[in-house]
């Protein structure tokens, strides 16, 4: 199975190839530049590299976020276009349980990602169970319901960049959580689009609320 995947909720966009003998090729973009200037020639390098055009896919998976709202729409608007092209369906991956794979395998995972001004984007997993669902929430709201429950005093492992880690979502952990998605459902984990994840209204919003 081929998979092509692309990130861009995180500070650097990235995509990346399942070849068909189960490894994963992927390419980062550290330039700094726009995410809407980098990603495609960052995929066509990738591609070509690798001797594939997008009609080579099985499947395409995005990272629909939370994180970079431009950088989302980015993303997800570019992967429904090529899909839609090539006449390939899509996995949907949330960025958090992306992140889970940046653990080591079985772990509880506590994953929080930095949303600025004390404010996070966190879920918590354990093992393939979801216990705390992907949500908007400050930076301790997490910490404390783990600690609540008891999570930080067993094996609970922090991902993320809120509290020193530099761990950001990429188009590696993409297919990974992809493949995870569908060796759990495989008859629903891909569909004809991908829809951003929004936990929180973007600063644009939030300014006209407050005139």
């Amino acid at each position: 199975m081929i998979i092509i995947s692309v990130s861009t909720s995180a500070k650097n966009p990235s995509a990346a190839v399942l070849r068909s003998d189960g490894s994963i090729k992927m390419k980062l973009d550290e330039s700094g530049r726009p995410h809407s200037v980098t990603l495609m020639p960052l995929l066509d390098e990738l591609l070509t590299e690798e001797g594939l055009t997008v009609n080579d896919a099985d499947a395409f998976a995005v990272d629909i976020g939370p994180g970079s709202f431009t950088g989302v729409r980015i993303g997800v608007s570019t992967v429904n276009a090529l899909a839609f092209a090539a006449k390939k369906k899509i996995i949907a991956v949330n960025s958090l349980a992306a992140l889970r794979h940046a653990a080591p395998k079985g772990s509880t995972v506590i994953s929080l990602i930095d949303a600025r001004n004390e404010n996070a984007y966190g879920a918590v997993y354990v093992g393939d169970l979801c216990i705390i669902d992907p949500c908007a929430c400050t930076k301790n709201d997490i910490i404390s319901a783990c600690e609540t429950i008891g999570i930080l005093d067993e094996d609970g492992v922090l991902v993320g960049d809120c509290y020193g880690q530099s761990d950001y979502v990429n188009a590696e952990l993409v297919i990974k959580e992809a493949l995870r998605m569908l060796n759990e459902n495989p008859l629903t984990a891909a569909n004809e689009t991908a829809v951003p994840m929004y936990l929180r209204p973007s600063q644009a919003e939030r300014m006209r609320e407050r005139k």
